[in-house]
């Protein structure tokens, strides 16, 4: 009798094994067509997942073997796994920007203040004076959704704390906007 229950016991975990699997399937696939993707538009990334997968099953084993506890464990993985996937964003977004904001005026000072300049260092002074007020304007908005989160976080009224910051950016924005009016497309 027992040994009925043993292959019924079988049976069914076959079964369930089988069921498991096929409900796999779309996930399969969906992996399979996105490592294919990676692999044609983006090798460095797929290389950084392999690292990154080798490098998670490698600490697994040195865990285990070393004895470590489960915390310590994930968190080294993580740690790894975000030292690579960070290390491809770095990569990835190396390509110069094509700033927007001001760009036609940067152009306009560029081909005007520089026309009797033989050397470029007065394209670069433009580009550089541009390129803070860029960085200037970027600081001063994170600053202000810094003390905005703050606000919501202390049940203030945030929306008071972000009229002046919505402000400026609506300034600066019809401040580029009048810009590109006034300089023309030519530059």
């Amino acid at each position: 009798m027992p040994l009925r229950y043993t292959q019924r016991e079988a049976r069914y975990q076959r079964k369930y094994l089988f069921t498991y699997l096929l409900a796999s399937v779309p996930l399969l696939l969906a992996c399979a067509v996105f490592l294919t993707v990676i692999c044609t538009n983006c090798p460095t990334l797929l290389f950084c997942l392999i690292v990154g997968s080798v490098a998670v099953a490698v600490i697994q084993q040195i865990g285990q073997f070393v004895g470590l506890p489960k915390y310590w464990l994930i968190l080294l993985q993580t740690l790894a796994l975000s030292a690579i996937l960070s290390f491809f964003w770095i990569d990835y977004f190396t390509d110069p920007a094509v700033a927007q904001f001001f760009g036609k005026a940067e152009t306009f000072f560029k081909n005007n203040l520089t026309q009797g300049s033989q050397q470029g260092g007065a394209a670069a002074a433009v580009s550089l004076v541009f390129n803070v007020l860029r960085a200037l304007y970027l600081l001063y908005i994170a600053v202000a959704l810094i003390g905005v989160i703050n606000a919501v976080r202390k049940d203030e009224d945030w929306q008071v704390v972000a009229r002046t910051p919505l402000l400026v950016v609506i300034a600066v924005t019809v401040a580029d906007v009048l810009t590109s009016f006034i300089v023309g497309n030519n530059g």
